[in-house]
Parts: structure tokens; sequence; C-alpha cells
């Protein structure tokens, strides 16, 4: 018969191992981690993106595998991030449509905006920029505002499309500055700022990267940075603030994931992208893209989503702005 004191210690063993190794085996990150991109490949969501998965790989010791998912101004990745397995293996890098706008502007999203995702980190801001055609007789925000309301109706903005984040910059900036303008909206950057080089359209807030290289030939006058302050990327540019006290309209990139993911999966990949974007070379590479890094605490993200949400609903509600 066994001795009773060898068994016990042996069933001991026994139960140690079982309990370790399933603890082990579900250390994250422990193989391939799929990173959607909401957006075709090319734009800002997605250089950002894969600077961050060559650095995570890194980081963490395992492949971030991009996956471009675009539809539905970013919701349908983001749908797909919400509804995958909860095991911290899906994330998606996001921008204020996937919880900020696209609530307000589409009748019905396939996920739940708020009670389907949770908040993993901010990763950076997009500033943008004021810009007129040389026509327009106005060197400063305060002064384009003076013209305007002096020309009721008579002035146009060019966009990137309803509902988009050129599209609500500037409703944001005629409420809070009491004009009326005309929205001409395009299918991209690029038919629009064709048009505004060519003097069809006034004016426009757009991303500094798409707009500043035509104000430095001449073509395109920039009165302010839309950010509360001045930005590395363009010291000279005053904040549209200084002629519009309290305006602040940036787009923002962000990781999310679904609601259900572990904490521990969440606090690590957290801790790595704020790892990363710390580094001067990330810094001066995001820079180069026209992208500020950020970084902080899943806390502080929430709260950033939480008022931008009120900030912009109020501005589509305003507005009457609705996508079909």
């Amino acid at each position: 018969m066994l001795d009773r004191r060898h068994f016990l210690a042996g069933a001991g063993a026994s139960l140690a191992v079982a309990a370790s190794g399933p603890a082990s085996a579900q250390a994250w990150p422990s193989k391939p981690v799929r990173f959607i991109v909401p957006f075709v490949a090319g734009g800002g969501s997605d250089v950002a993106a894969r600077l961050l998965a060559e650095e995570l790989r890194r980081v963490l010791g395992v492949p971030f595998v991009i996956e471009n998912r675009p539809g539905l101004a970013g919701s349908l990745g983001a749908d797909a991030a919400a509804k995958a397995e909860p095991d911290g293996y899906t994330i998606v890098i996001a921008t204020p449509g996937v919880q900020m706008t696209n609530p307000f502007l589409y009748a019905r999203l396939p996920y739940d905006a708020m009670k389907d995702l949770r908040p993993i980190v901010h990763v950076a801001q997009l500033p943008s920029v004021l810009v007129v055609h040389p026509s327009v007789p106005a060197k400063t925000t305060a002064e384009f505002i003076a013209h305007a309301k002096a020309n009721p109706g008579k002035l146009n903005f060019a966009s990137n499309g309803p509902g988009s984040a050129s599209h609500l910059a500037v409703e944001l900036f005629k409420t809070m500055a009491g004009i009326d303008m005309i929205h001409v909206p395009y299918r991209g950057s690029g038919p629009a700022l064709l048009d505004l080089v060519g003097g069809r359209v006034d004016c426009a807030i757009d991303s500094l990267t798409a707009m500043m290289p035509q104000v430095r030939d001449g073509k395109l006058r920039a009165l302010g940075v839309s950010t509360a302050q001045r930005v590395s990327l363009e010291p000279n540019l005053p904040p549209i603030a200084d002629g519009l006290p309290g305006y602040d309209a940036f787009t923002l990139l962000y990781l999310t994931t679904g609601s259900a993911v572990p904490d521990a999966a969440v606090t690590k990949l957290n801790a790595a992208v704020n790892e990363i974007l710390a580094l001067p070379e990330i810094k001066r590479r995001f820079e180069e893209q026209g992208m500020l890094p950020t970084g902080g605490t899943p806390a502080e993200l929430q709260a950033v989503i939480e008022t931008e949400r009120v900030k912009w609903k109020r501005i589509i509600d305003v507005a009457g702005v609705k996508v079909e």
C-alpha cells in the first residue's frame, strides 16, 4: 500500500502543477495579437498602427498583425473588436467616429459605443489648421470671423464629407463664432484641397499635413491651429482659440478593445504603449506624420471620450448633421 505521507505529498505537487499550468498558459500575450485598423491602408490611423505594431512586437515579444477593415466611418472595424473573443487578442485603433460622433450621425450602429468597448490608451492627437484662400481678406481668426459676419451665407467651406472630422470642426467653429457659411462636402482631402487652392471654396479646417505644404507655397493662408494650445509641429501658428476663446478640435487616435477583455491584458498593453510613446525616435516619427503622441491611463482616456461625446453630440444636433 502507498505510504499515506508520500501520497499526500504527491497529490499536493500535482495540484500545484495543475494550478500553475493554466495560469502560465493564460499569461498575456502568448500568441499573435489581431490589430484592426478600421480604415484603408495609408491613412493616419494605419500609419500610427503600423508604427505601434512594430514596437509592440519588440516590447511584448509577439506579432501584432494589422488587419484593415474599413467601413461605416470606422465603426465596422470597431464592431469586429467589440464582438471578438474577449481574451485580449483583438484590439482596434479608433478615431472619434467609433464612440464620439458615429452614434449621433448614424441611425443605427451594430454595437453599443459605450457598453461594448473599453479604453486602453490614448495614442495621439492630430491637430488641424484653419486655412483660407488668399482672396479672403483675413489674416487672423478674429478678422475672418468679422468678415464672415459681414457676409452672412456668402462664404463656403470644404470638408471630407458629411459628418467627417473636417466637417464637424467647422460646424463647431460656426456655432461658437455665430456665423453662417455654406458646406461643400468632398470625397476626401485631395479633391477638397484642389478646390481650395483653385479658389472655388473659401476655407476649411483640415489636417496640418495636408494643408501646410500649400500654405508654404503661398496657395493658402493659415490662420490658426485647431488645438487649444500652440503645437510643436507649427510653433509659429497661433491657436484658433486666440480669436475664438474656448475653441478646441482635434482628431483623437486611441486603442480600444472589447468590454469583457481581462484587466491584466489592458494594463500590460497600456504600459507597453506608454513606454513606446516616450521614446524620442517614436515621437519624431509620429510628428513627421502630423501626430502628437499622448499616452496616459485607461481612466484618463475614458474621461476624454466622455467629454468629447458631449461636445460633438451638441454640435451634431445643432447643425442637424446626419449620415445615411
